[in-house]
């Protein structure tokens, strides 16, 4: 077990994700703009033009900030480089769909062999990369050798497009993600978790910070898909390798009810620019309101703007309401967990 010592060394080092992503995400505004790499912010009524793809900055943070932390903890190098694979390799599919803008299909599938490291490294290295006893609160742990690596690369491609997918408003995706890794990271320090899991939790919520300082309302800069789908892969691959997949799960529902509400009206991936009726619209005095099309998709956000209109931010504190409730009963369903 590590020391309170060791705890504070890997947070304090964690905690350089901030300035970091703060400062590449400042870099990507101006160079993606000089390059005319822009997003449309739909939901203002002037449409304003977002530099784009400037999520870029949360990944190069993660890789750069787990090199530094695999040169002071080399018995966690393994677990490090099988982290570093999935994140680098699901920001090259996020950046490629944001520069080709791939059919919707491909994303999910591309982020399944982005997770194949993790399965890979665990085969070659049993034990030092995942643990494939799933811990279950109340019930103790169930042994699953086959079953649970094959889920593994599914499961971080679920993470990572349901992160995706509930990017509509400035600031939910980086200002979510945090909430998240924050209940996880309070859940590794209380049980005194090893500095692996502490490390990575810490890293994506400084790193979300930094970018979500600019992502907020009223944003000047937008992830793009390479923010968002290497985010949401960090995210699942961390509670794989830091054993804490339940209470990731729970943490992380609203994500997955948006995405099982939006797949079980359109029932295939698609995306949002090819949707011929959007879920929601803009009124003439700046709110949102949920669209009464049939044939719109039913996402999170259309269900909070049902029966009352509101402007982005109302949503927005809506929506992370939503994760801190979520992510609290991520943290105790960490702490029932034997």
């Amino acid at each position: 077990m590590p020391t309170g010592l060791e705890q504070s060394f890997t947070i304090l080092l964690a905690m350089l994700a901030f300035p970091l992503s703060l400062i590449l995400t400042r870099f990507f505004m101006s160079f993606n703009s000089a390059r005319g790499i822009f997003g449309i912010d739909a939901h203002k009524l002037d449409k304003p033009r977002i530099p784009e793809m400037c999520g870029a900055a949360i990944p190069i943070t993660l890789l750069a900030l787990s090199a530094v932390y695999g040169a002071f903890y080399p018995q966690h190098r393994l677990m490090i480089v099988a982290f570093v694979l999935v994140v680098g390799s699901s920001a090259l599919v996020g950046a490629v769909d944001d520069k080709y803008r791939m059919r919707g299909i491909y994303k999910p599938l591309l982020i399944v062999l982005c997770g194949m490291p993790v399965v890979v490294l665990g085969l070659f290295f049993p034990g030092e990369v995942y643990n494939h006893t799933l811990r279950v609160p109340l019930f103790g742990g169930f042994n699953l050798p086959i079953i649970y690596p094959l889920t593994i690369p599914i499961a971080i491609s679920v993470t990572s497009n349901t992160v995706n997918m509930l990017d509509p408003l400035n600031g939910t995706m980086a200002g979510s993600v945090a909430i998240v890794a924050a209940s996880l990271l309070i859940g590794a320090v209380l049980k005194n978790s090893e500095t692996g899991p502490i490390f990575l939790f810490a890293s994506l919520l400084f790193a979300s910070l930094g970018f979500f300082y600019f992502n907020r309302y009223p944003s000047r800069a937008f992830a793009g898909n390479v923010g968002q789908l290497s985010v949401g892969a960090a995210l699942g691959t961390m509670v794989i390798l830091g054993r804490f997949e339940i209470a990731g799960i729970v943490a992380m529902f609203p994500h997955i009810q948006n995405s099982f509400f939006f797949l079980s009206r359109i029932k295939r991936f698609v995306e949002h620019r090819e949707l011929g009726a959007k879920p929601t619209r803009l009124s003439e005095d700046g709110r949102l309101v949920a669209s009464t099309d049939p044939q719109s998709p039913l996402t999170l956000v259309r269900t909070l703007l049902v029966g009352r209109p509101s402007s982005e931010p109302e949503i927005v504190s809506g929506i992370f309401a939503l994760f801190l409730f979520s992510s609290a009963l991520g943290l105790l369903t960490l702490l029932l967990t034997g």
